[in-house]
This record gives structure tokens, sequence and C-alpha cells, in this order.
């Protein structure tokens, strides 16, 4: 699948149409159900056995404007696990906005309220590890609760996707708009800007998330079956 994903994407000119990403998803064999909005979808398919969706739509975050693409991997991993990345423009963002949310109302502790990737810039802190390149710390912030899972999820090829969207074609910009992908509750999930509304935009976006779902299938503990003991 990846071999497919990876094939260049001609641009089409202007906004992708229904009709383009429904041909493209044909092409690479994956599931997909338009929306009645132009622009909108779901993909579909399977990694490892285990289901993902990328869904296109309205933006359910602040700092995402437009389109977003979110993806989810239900990938079965230990739900104790969190990791987070994002890029760094994201990060300085959500650290402003955190603080003026925990400043302006005299709180002393992170408000539950406040979407989970702010409060875990509260929480935890950001890790990096020897062999992590220095052009990704330049361009992302990992954090996490313990940094042997993040250094276990984010291997080489992760690390290469995610540069690839900040120094590939069109990386200068792509490296301003939102990226987060997350692992917490044994899931991936993964949220971007649509900025470009391009398929090769798209096809990233896939890439990303069905990578990072195979690194955690491949690196990380499962979740304990139940009667496991504790």
């Amino acid at each position: 699948m990846f071999d497919r994903l990876r094939k260049a994407l001609a641009p089409s000119g202007g906004p992708v149409t229904h009709k383009e990403v429904a041909r493209w998803a044909a092409s690479q064999q994956l599931a997909i159900v338009p929306q009645a909005t132009e622009g909108h979808f779901d993909l579909g398919g399977d990694v490892g056995g285990h289901p993902w969706r990328l869904e296109c739509g309205a933006s359910t975050r602040d700092y995402v404007r437009g389109l977003e693409l979110r993806g989810r991997a239900d990938v079965g991993a230990d739900p104790d696990a969190a990791v987070m990345v994002l890029n760094r423009p994201l990060q300085e963002a959500l650290e402003g906005n955190a603080y003026s949310a925990i400043t302006d109302t005299l709180q002393t502790t992170v408000d539950p309220h406040l979407p989970e990737e702010m409060r875990w810039l509260a929480m935890y802190e950001e890790v990096a590890w020897p062999g992590l390149p220095a052009s990704f710390r330049r361009h992302f912030a990992v954090v996490a609760e313990r940094g042997e899972t993040a250094q276990s999820w984010i291997h080489a090829p992760v690390v290469s996707q995610l540069l690839d969207v900040v120094e590939g074609e069109g990386g200068a910009v792509r490296a301003q708009s939102p990226l987060l992908l997350m692992l917490v509750r044994g899931k991936v999930y993964l949220r971007m800007e649509h900025t470009q509304r391009s398929l090769p935009e798209i096809a990233q976006a896939t890439q990303i998330l069905l990578t990072a779902a195979q690194a955690a299938l491949q690196n990380l503990p499962p979740a304990p079956m139940a009667g496991d003991a504790a």
C-alpha cells in the first residue's frame, strides 16, 4: 500500500473535487464515503488487520482554519501509552492559549475542559533522545508521559514522513500549518489542516497515519488481555 501511496499525483489546479478523491481512493483500493458538502469525505481501510479512518470536514479545533484532515487508527496499543508530536508553530500557539486560559481564571490546575492537546503540554515534558535528527527537533516537539514510549514509537519511518511534510514540496507553507499526531487510549490520531486542498496532501496525511499505526503495531506492547495479571 505504501508504494502505491507514494506515487506522484499531479495537482488539478484548484481544490480537489469529490470525483478526483473517489478516483484516487479507488486506485489505492480504499473505501470512501463522499459527504454532501464538496470536499468532505471519509476514507477507510485496515493496517495490520486493524481499522483506520481518515475524515475530511469542518475543523473541530479553533487552531485549524478551514477544512481539517482527521485520522484515527485503532491499533490496540497499551492504553497507558501517551505520546504527542506537534509542529513548533502549533506548540507555541497552544502553549500561549493554555497559559492564557489558566491565568485568566486564576487557576492553579489544568482545566479539564481544555482540549486534550493543550492539557498534555501543561502535564508532560518535551522529550528527545540520541539519534533523533536535529532537523526533526527544529520542526517538531515530542511530548510524552514516558520518554521510552516515545522513542519506541517515533522510529525512522515516522520521522521521515513528518519531515517530508515540512521539507518536501510546499513544505514552507505546511511547516506553518497545524499538524498533530497522538498515541492515546490504544489508538493513533492525526489532525492536519487541509491547507492546499490537494490530492497529494490527502495522500500524505494517509501515509503519516498508516506509518504511525504500523510503527505502533511493531514497536509498542499491545493492550493487556482481559484476565491478565495486574
